[in-house]
């Protein structure tokens, strides 16, 4: 492996262009607290595994998962989007009309399912009294035509969908709908990772008992009067499963100890972007017809620059994942390019600045091969069931506040 040399536009075409396999970056990240606290699944259960590092097999725990940390380089994208540092293709849902919801509008960098998700179905596009709903626009249309030989729609409107993959299951043909697998796949792992315990308590400065009295649902919460419950088959109904003051969040909580946390060597996150998978895909100026080897080099060029500013970007935003569990790089961020088989890697040098502007040089070049990407923000209304769904839920979250909507 040679010394490290700055990326730029014309190493990545090149790479591209010739049959490479892969651009990978391995970061080594320090915990800055004792423990870590991984995310957990169904049951409450970490995602616990043994693992080969360097010829002997470890105990590691997922710290971050794939679909995570795809979520975290395109909000770092969305970011830089709305910060003005770069343009980029998107397509967002504008919801200010709707008051008290936290966020003004829904992009396709923040949608579950992407440009496809049924936020954005359930949304209408154009102007007019009665615009047609998003999939029955003229670009919903496009968006039915889609297919590893003709992706020119999505990289003309949402282009990171064939970088952190896509799955149209809601659209008209439902699960047979178009895939496109993820072109950058990264996670992040502990190493030699042992399970720990935690422990919870709390004391009430008001010392409330736990046999201080019935509580009952009301109008306005709770109430310990009989009289003022709500009723039930005309029967008081008691708050939560038995009415004690914890249902309403007073009393002490007893101390007790539980399964939490890890202790490990250190984290390892690992970021891949396939160069085969960006190859497969095709764009031609029409469905049904051939694309030119210029043009799709020039956006497969371009959605690698996509790929690689947002890991960049989301490395350089850091690493604190969730509540006490918080990382530390604690290498240089290296990309090495495995090339052909039998040729050594050769790593490469990928800081924000440099990113943003390989991400900037690859766009012009797309743009003078004549590809269609549209940098003009794509704003869609809800419709109003959209909208009425959305309010009934903010209703029941405030009627029912503490409890899961």
């Amino acid at each position: 492996m040679g010394t490290a040399i700055k990326m730029t536009v014309e190493h990545l075409r090149k790479a591209i262009e010739s049959n490479s396999a892969a651009f990978r970056l391995t970061l080594k990240l320090e915990a800055v607290s004792p423990k870590v606290f991984p995310p957990t699944y169904e049951g409450g259960k970490y995602a616990i595994e043994e693992r080969m590092i360097g010829g002997t097999k470890f105990p590691c725990v997922l710290l971050d998962s794939t679909p995570s940390q795809a979520n975290r380089m395109e909000l770092a994208l969305q970011d830089a989007l709305d910060g003005g540092v770069i343009e980029i293709p998107v397509v967002s849902v504008d919801f200010s009309g709707v008051e008290n919801l936290c966020i003004p509008k829904i992009t396709s960098f923040q949608a579950p399912h992407r440009i496809v998700d049924a936020i954005l179905r359930d949304s209408t596009f154009g102007e007019g009294k009665n615009p047609p709903r998003f999939r029955d626009s003229e670009i919903g249309k496009e968006l039915n035509l889609l297919g590893s030989g003709y992706a020119t729609p999505l990289l003309n409107y949402a282009p990171h969908c064939l970088v952190f993959g896509m799955w149209d299951s809601t659209g008209p043909r439902g699960g047979m709908g178009v895939k496109f697998s993820r072109s950058i796949v990264s996670e992040i792992i502990g190493v030699n990772a042992v399970n720990g315990v935690k422990t919870s308590s709390r004391i009430d400065p008001l010392n409330i008992r736990v046999n201080s009295g019935v509580l009952y649902e009301s109008i306005d919460g709770w109430t310990l009067d009989e009289k003022q419950a709500l009723k039930e088959k005309g029967k008081p109904v008691k708050l939560g499963k038995d009415g004690k003051p914890s249902e309403a969040n007073h009393g002490n909580v007893t101390p007790s100890i539980s399964a939490g946390g890890f202790t490990i060597d250190y984290a390892e996150q690992t970021t891949v972007l396939s160069l085969p998978a960006l190859r497969r895909l095709r764009f031609p100026a029409k469905s049904g017809e051939k694309s030119t080897p210029e043009g799709d080099l020039a956006a497969r060029t371009y959605l690698a620059a996509i790929g690689l500013l947002g890991a960049t970007l989301a490395v350089d935003a850091g690493y604190d994942l969730r509540s006490r569990c918080i990382l530390r790089a604690t290498n240089a961020v290296t990309w090495d390019l495995l090339g052909k088989p039998g040729d050594p890697d050769t790593p490469f040098i990928l800081d924000r600045a440099s990113a943003i502007q390989l991400y900037k040089d690859a766009l012009v070049a797309a743009q003078k091969a004549k590809l269609p990407i549209n940098l003009k923000e794509i704003i869609l209304k809800p419709e109003d069931k959209l909208v009425s769904l959305v309010k009934k839920s903010i209703e029941i979250s405030s009627e029912k506040s503490g409890e899961e909507a």
